[in-house]
C-alpha cells in the first residue's frame, strides 16, 4: 500500500510554520509522510563597472533556502512532539509553479494564509490562491492561529 504524501508549501513566514504544524499532527494520525517545499528565485549577480575597483553597493546578504527550510521544520517538529521525519525540498523557481508541480506526487497540500485585506488574493496570498486553482490534489489552507499548541 502506498503511503500517503502531505506536500507543505514553506516561505518561513508565521502562517507557512502554522500549515507545517497541522500536517506534522494529521501526519502522526495518519501515518503519511511530509514533505516541506521551499521555492526561491535566484538573484541576479550583476554589478555595474565602477572606476578603482569600489563596489558601488553594499554587501548584498545571500540566502540559504535549504538552511532556512532545515531550521523551519526543526522548530515545528520540535513544537510537536513525537512528530514524523519531514522531507525537506528546495526549488529554484515561483512558489506558486513549484508547488503545483509538487501536487501531482501529493494526496494532499498544505499552505497557509496571509490575511490581511479583505480581496481573495490578499487574504489567502497570490501563491495559496493560485494553489487554490491549479493544484492536482486537495488543498488545506491553514491560518496562522488555526494551530494550538
Amino acid at each position: 500500500m502506498k503511503r500517503r504524501v502531505i506536500m507543505v508549501g514553506v516561505d518561513g513566514s508565521a502562517s507557512s510554520r502554522a500549515a507545517l504544524k497541522w500536517a506534522l499532527k494529521e501526519a502522526m494520525w495518519t501515518g503519511a509522510q511530509v514533505e516541506a517545499v521551499l521555492a526561491w528565485q535566484r538573484e541576479d549577480a550583476f554589478v555595474p563597472a565602477t572606476s578603482m575597483g569600489v563596489h558601488p553597493y553594499r554587501e548584498k546578504p545571500q540566502r540559504h533556502p535549504a538552511q532556512e527550510l532545515h531550521f523551519a521544520v526543526l522548530d515545528m517538529r520540535a513544537e510537536v512532539p513525537a512528530a514524523p521525519d519531514v522531507v525537506e525540498t528546495t526549488v529554484v523557481g515561483q512558489a506558486k509553479d513549484a508547488l503545483v508541480r509538487a501536487s501531482r506526487h501529493a494526496d494532499l497540500l498544505v499552505l497557509g494564509t496571509r490575511g490581511h485585506n479583505a480581496l481573495v488574493g490578499a487574504i489567502l496570498g497570490s501563491v495559496t490562491a493560485h494553489c487554490l486553482k491549479h493544484a492536482e490534489c486537495p488543498v488545506v489552507v491553514i491560518p496562522p492561529r488555526a494551530v494550538p499548541s
